[in-house]
């Protein structure tokens, strides 16, 4: 016989069952049956207050030493498992998994002796993890290295040291908020945002713990919820990066052609572009929107102008003036061209936020999408949007909500300055 979870009812129950199979006998009205069972009772740690002082009990007590869970996919599978699904649906994307990181963090020693012993430099990587190592050993512990560690810190992850940490893990797990109180924590939090329209996000998750770090009686280093939120916008900065970044050949090529077109004329003047057939207003934007993806973000007015100079200056007196019109070449053929479009794709994917971080038209067409006010904006902020928001839909799994929502996330927080 098994009685599971003694508390409640089941105090009395345990206390019934123990009479009968301490004397061997069950008694009904007026018969007596003889019974041999054998008679299991489980309980936590804190509901021994039930029990623990019955002497009958003291000798017949085990105790076994079950660490709570430090995977946090499998407490975040929990959460799924307990409220369904579709819970997840009501957070941005890892965020409800960085829930459960705060509620491993509370189970683990601030100790990290194998992880010290790895790392050589571990301020290296300060925009990544929190300074007792937290972070970086969970990930340890579900067996992946995350991807921002140095080559030569991955080579010196070797067997031995796997052991050492996986070893330390058995000495965790016993303190921190309890599965059972973790469920209660999360449907706290929850509860809060049942009728809201928008997505969860870390800022949320941030204020709940912060206001709650007393009552819950939460022991987490100081830094681990920034760190945490830290390492979430590297992770989002990429997904955006990478869903707007766009290698096309002939649309590159047609951005230089413009470039190199536009920077003959006056701003303010609209010409057609023979070569592209395209009419171009000639505008500081147009310009600095080119520039900005060949020199960063970072780049001055000042150093825009003379790069632009010193491009009108070669075009003139080198590609036009020699390799076209004296070697026949086409401005493809030509090495300013070549130079060009090498800078220009080198530099794409990393500065590719850079002309937008500061441009209200596509954080507004960001939020207009799907909506017909989304048509009114010109023909680039409409196809690079509708790119971007697709690939975080079908690349990363967002919904289109979610999408527009970390899109809108990324560039009022300006994190691309940041990494």
């Amino acid at each position: 016989l098994a009685l599971m979870d003694i508390k409640e009812f089941n105090v009395e129950r345990l206390k019934a069952f123990h009479g009968i199979i301490s004397d061997g006998v069950h008694k009904v009205e007026l018969t007596e049956e003889y019974i041999k069972t054998l008679f299991l009772g489980l309980v936590n740690p804190e509901d021994k207050i039930h029990y623990e002082k019955v002497k009958s009990f003291q000798d017949r007590i085990v105790s076994v030493k079950i660490p709570y869970i430090l995977d946090y996919n499998t407490e975040f599978s929990i959460y799924k498992n307990k409220f369904g699904e579709k819970i997840q649906s009501k957070f941005l994307n890892g965020v409800l998994e960085n829930f459960a990181k705060i509620i491993i963090a509370t189970r683990l020693e601030k100790d990290a002796p194998a992880l010290k012993k790895w790392l050589i430099k571990p301020e290296m990587y300060s925009n990544y993890i929190d300074k007792n190592l937290l972070l970086l050993k969970m990930q340890v512990y579900i067996g992946k290295l995350p991807e921002w560690l140095k080559e030569d810190d991955i080579k010196r992850f070797d067997r031995k040291i796997r052991k050492e940490i996986i070893e330390f893990s058995e000495q965790e797990g016993q303190k921190g908020i309890s599965g059972r109180k973790s469920l209660a924590v999360f449907s706290d939090f929850i509860s809060k945002y049942e009728n809201s329209e928008r997505l969860i996000t870390m800022e949320d998750v941030k204020e709940y713990f912060t206001n709650k770090k007393d009552e819950l009686e939460i022991d987490l280093p100081s830094d681990f919820i920034d760190k945490l939120i830290d390492l979430y916008d590297y992770d989002v900065l990429q997904q955006v990066k990478d869903s707007l970044y766009f290698y096309n050949e002939k649309h590159i090529t047609n951005e230089i052609l413009n470039y190199l077109f536009a920077i003959n004329f006056e701003i303010g003047d609209v010409k057609k572009n023979d070569l592209t057939n395209e009419e171009i207003e000639i505008t500081e934007d147009f310009l600095s929107n080119f520039e900005i993806r060949i020199l960063g973000n970072n780049a001055t007015l000042s150093v825009r102008k003379n790069f632009r100079n010193e491009v009108l200056n070669e075009y003139v007196t080198q590609t036009l003036s020699q390799e076209i019109r004296v070697n026949n070449k086409k401005v493809t053929e030509t090495k300013q061209f070549k130079n060009l479009f090498d800078k220009y794709t080198r530099n794409l994917k990393e500065n590719v936020l850079a002309p937008y971080l500061n441009n209200d038209n596509f954080r507004r067409a960001i939020l207009d999408y799907g909506t017909t006010a989304f048509y009114t904006y010109d023909e680039r902020i409409k196809r690079d949007v509708s790119q971007l928001i697709n690939n975080l839909v079908n690349k990363y799994n967002y919904s289109e909500i979610g999408a527009k929502q970390v899109s809108v996330y990324v560039l009022d927080k300006k994190i691309d300055y940041k990494y």
